[in-house]
């Protein structure tokens, strides 16, 4: 799931090009998955990849947790104005959930409408892909899509990515008393009760629809608002921390543990065990945002802030919303009545088929996702229009 929130939408903040870098890194993981996925995942058995291609049975792992990376940077940047504000939502709770609805439905919902138009007419029958899961689209699901509700009822239905859409605007609606308590109780204690709260809900309901909330999502949340606060707080503390504690070996651990629990496990085990793991992959995604964004220069820091991968990331939330539906297109009408092979099928994929995506999910972008943008500013900047001619 893309973080749709960037330091570089709000006029007031820098812009922090290493964030756009990494949140393109975690969509492009994403669509490795999918890509992999609709090669080689589904009802109909196509047997497995060349050995030079079998590592890459690993994006199925790493598709997931790119979600829990996400979910770091959107706490992550929506805490920056709030700590440029005094530790205060600017505007107040209802400015700021109607700022999200504008910047973050108008898209969620073309893409709705998208997935559900290319269902109805050209990609609408089961191909014993990865996308007989959502054509089954049923009253039930269109509803629960509308409300963002679709990860507790129509789970992968319309489109098997959006799932993370309703978690994270859930998570929005909690984030006014997660500010609550951070002033209250402290970052450590909110640090600490997110992360409590969230992991007893999610393994006390597993099994349940409950559980597919993701509520530990929540701790990888509040990681991110710490993350802020390290980073880029003048207080003593935070700049001692961010100064003084070993970010990059914190990060690189977190990594190093990553992949030795899944050279441990197989894929299939560690599918199932996700949760044992977002947590470390969470400790990393924050420690690499302070790493990144404390000011000094860093291998990592440029590595996400080189131009063409922070290009990719300002449209990335347009990429992660429809690459779905696209590679079902793609496939369905190209590559598989071409009869080229399953490894060959990956490879046009991973190259024509991003390409073609790229620029489709850039087109998108341009005609829902950056005027939503746009919506979106002008909401504060007429509160401030208003505010001042109220003074005077």
């Amino acid at each position: 799931m893309k973080s749709p929130e960037a330091p570089s939408g709000n006029a007031s903040l820098p812009h922090l090009r290493h964030v756009d870098g990494l949140r393109a890194l975690a969509a492009l993981t994403v669509f490795v998955n999918h890509a992999y996925a609709q090669v080689w995942e589904g009802p109909k058995d196509r047997g497995d990849p060349s050995a030079a291609l079998t590592p890459l049975s690993y994006s199925l792992v790493a598709g997931h947790l790119a979600v829990t990376v996400f979910i770091v940077i959107s706490g992550f940047c929506l805490t920056l104005p709030v700590l440029k504000a005094g530790d205060r939502l600017r505007g107040g709770v209802s400015e700021f959930l109607q700022r999200r609805v504008v910047r973050i439905l108008p898209p969620y919902y073309a893409a709705v409408l998208l997935s559900l138009a290319l269902i109805w007419t050209v990609i609408g029958e089961p191909t014993g892909t990865l996308w007989d899961v959502p054509i089954r689209v049923s009253l039930s699901s269109i509803l629960a899509h509308v409300f963002l509700l679709q990860d507790l009822f129509g789970t992968g239905s319309i489109n098997y990515v959006l799932w993370s859409i309703a978690v994270e605007c859930q998570i929005y609606l909690v984030f006014p008393l997660l500010l609550v308590s951070w002033r209250r109780l402290g970052p450590g204690a909110t640090t600490a009760l997110a992360l409590a709260a969230g992991y007893a809900v999610r393994m006390g309901f597993d099994g349940t629809r409950i559980a597919r909330m993701n509520s530990h999502f929540l701790g990888m949340f509040v990681l991110g608002m710490l993350a802020a606060y390290i980073a880029r707080s003048p207080d003593q503390r935070y700049q001692w921390l961010r100064r003084r504690f070993p970010w990059a070996t914190v990060s690189a651990l977190g990594f190093a543990t990553v992949v030795g629990m899944v050279a441990f496990w197989n894929v299939l085990r560690f599918r199932f065990g996700f949760i044992s793991v977002d947590l470390v992959v969470g400790v990393m995604a924050a420690a690499a945002l302070v790493l990144t964004s404390r000011g000094d220069k860093s291998l990592l820091g440029s590595t996400f802030g080189w131009r063409p991968l922070a290009f990719v990331g300002t449209f990335s939330y347009s990429l992660y919303l429809i690459h779905a539906p696209l590679l079902q297109v793609i496939w369905q009408y190209g590559l598989n009545p071409a009869g080229v092979g399953s490894d060959a099928m990956f490879g046009i994929l991973m190259t024509d088929g991003l390409l073609s995506i790229l620029c489709t999910s850039y087109l998108f972008y341009k005609a829902f996702e950056a005027p939503a943008m746009r919506a979106a500013s002008r909401i504060r900047s007429e509160k401030k229009l208003v505010a001042t001619v109220t003074a005077s």
